[in-house]
Formats: structure tokens, sequence, C-alpha cells
């Protein structure tokens, strides 16, 4: 041991000096470190151009969001309809509040509701009227047309803020469907579906049936004879 080595110290120069072997390790590890890093800044700026590309939110969806906050819970849209339901008798004088309260619907659509407020309850059919409410929380009451024949059998085409019947509605197709029966059996009567326009319930289609002295089978409505268009 030469003086003022240490012998640990000595051992590990070395190793790190002397023995190509080694030599070659650490080259290796330099150059892999290298390669990482290469890899790493490769990563870095594909992530950057890939953000650069991305297109920004589109406005229509955002202006869809936001508007689609507008408008309060539907609890509260709810609310405002009945408390106002019998003061502008949106009813036409069927309104039964404990009726109304319990099996009333409100059906959001973007940035607008449509309301069914179900008015009252006949013996085999329900009395049914609609409110829209607009974007600014503003209430439109809507009327909907039906067809009916005058006695020279020519139908007469009317608006009505109320409709009595067996109602379903579509929120994907926006098609409201009003079953109304003629009597209690359901063999007769009309068969109407209205297009919810955001501002209206436009007429789609009217099928209608007589009702016969003598009741026979039961036709599907679907099989009434379209009346209009």
């Amino acid at each position: 041991m030469k003086p003022g080595t240490d012998s640990i110290g000595g051992e590990t120069g070395k190793l790190g000096n002397n023995n190509p072997n080694n030599r070659r390790s650490l080259g290796d590890t330099a150059v892999r470190q290298i390669n990482l890093s290469q890899t790493m800044l490769t990563a870095a700026l594909l992530m950057a151009i890939a953000g650069c590309n991305m297109p920004p939110p589109s406005e229509s969806a955002s202006l869809e969001a936001t508007a689609e906050s507008d408008l309060p819970a539907d609890e509260v849209i709810l609310q405002t309809v009945l408390d106002q339901a019998e003061s502008q008798d949106i009813c036409d004088g069927f309104y039964q509040p404990e009726v109304a309260e319990a099996e009333s619907q409100v059906y959001r659509l973007g940035d607008r509701a449509l309301v069914e407020l179900q008015c009252a309850t006949a013996a085999y059919q329900s009395v049914y009227a609609y409110v829209a409410v607009q974007p600014d929380s503003t209430l439109q009451l809507l009327a909907l047309d039906v067809l009916y024949p005058d006695q020279a059998g020519q139908f007469e085409r009317s608006s009505e803020a109320t409709i009595g019947g067996l109602t379903s509605f579509d929120p994907e197709t926006s098609l409201l469907t009003v079953f109304s029966k003629a009597r209690g059996l359901g063999d007769c009567g009309s068969l109407a579906e209205y297009r919810w326009t955001g501002s209206d319930l436009e007429l789609a289609t009217f099928r209608y049936q007589e009702c016969s002295d003598s009741p026979g089978e039961l036709v599907d409505p679907a099989n009434y004879p379209q009346v209009y268009p």
C-alpha cells in the first residue's frame, strides 16, 4: 500500500480508469441516458404539437351548455306553472290541484322546456294543458289543433286550450301522442300526434274513428282512418 492512498479509493480508481469493460459499461449508460432524454424531449414536443392542433371548444356547444343552465330546476318550473294554473285558468275550468301536483311532467329540451299539466282525471282519461317555458323563463300557453266532423261529415279544424285523452311524449323525437277516447270502451275516438318545435305543438297527424251503435271488434288507434294531413 502506498502512503496517502486509500485502498478502497485506489481500487475504485483502478475500476473506474483502467478496466476497459467498465469503460464500455459507462459509455453504454451515457448513450442510454442521451437516448432517454431525446425520447422524453420528442414526446414533449409531440404533446405540445397535438395541443396546438386540437380545435377549440365549439361556440355552439358552449352556448348550448350555457343555455341549458339558464332555466331553473324542473321542480321550480313546475311550481311556477302550478302557482298560476288557477288564476290564469290554464286548465279551462278543469283544474284539480292535487292531480296537477302529483301527475304533471316537465320535459326539458335544450334551452326550453315543455310542461304537461295534468289538469284533472275523469272516468277513463285525463284532461291536459301544455305550457312552453322560453329561455328567459317566460311562460307561453299552447293550443292544440283537433279535427272533428260536423253534421255533414266534413272535418273542421279548431284549436283547444285543453285536450282529454291518454298521452305519451317521446323526448327523442319531440313527438306528443294523444289518444282521446270517445267513450269508455275505447273503440272509437281520435289519435293525434303533435311535434314540439320549441315554441309550439304543431299537429303532425290526426286519425279519427267514428263510434258505432253496435260496438264491434276493437281497432288499434294507429289504424284509425287518417284525416290529416
